[in-house]
């Protein structure tokens, strides 16, 4: 799926089965603004909006996290921590090392999401 706000906003608004009007009212703003949103006319709104759009289409943790971050901002997971954690800034770093060949950095993705699962809430699982 694009992940772009623009995109991922209408996929979730759909889904939710709500029109532009509907989930206009739910958060408070005005319904050419969702439609401009959604046709990526105008740049992601402010964290807050982007947490009240979450909220009124019923996201889950990791839905809402990805909302946020094609919005530009850090997921609310991160905040939860309360502190930047050494285990974050490890998978960060070899995501994002420009010397690995994408099928490294695929199979180290695999690996993670493997361990990861050991300790997972059965709610958290990609969907």
């Amino acid at each position: 799926m694009d992940e772009r706000f623009a995109t991922l906003l209408r996929h979730y608004r759909e889904r939710a089965g709500l029109s532009c009007n509907e989930l206009a009212r739910a958060v408070d703003v005005d319904p050419s603004y969702i439609s401009r949103l959604e046709r990526g006319e105008r740049e992601p709104p402010r964290r807050r909006v982007v947490d009240r759009l979450a909220s009124a289409l019923q996201l889950s943790r990791e839905e809402h996290d990805r909302l946020l971050v094609s919005a530009g901002y850090a997921p609310a997971t991160v905040a939860v921590l309360g502190r930047w954690d050494a285990t974050l800034q490890a998978v960060a770093d070899v995501l994002t090392d420009r010397r690995l060949a994408e099928r490294e950095i695929e199979s180290f993705r695999q690996i993670v999401l493997l361990l990861a699962e050991r300790w997972r809430q059965p709610t958290l699982a990609t969907s």
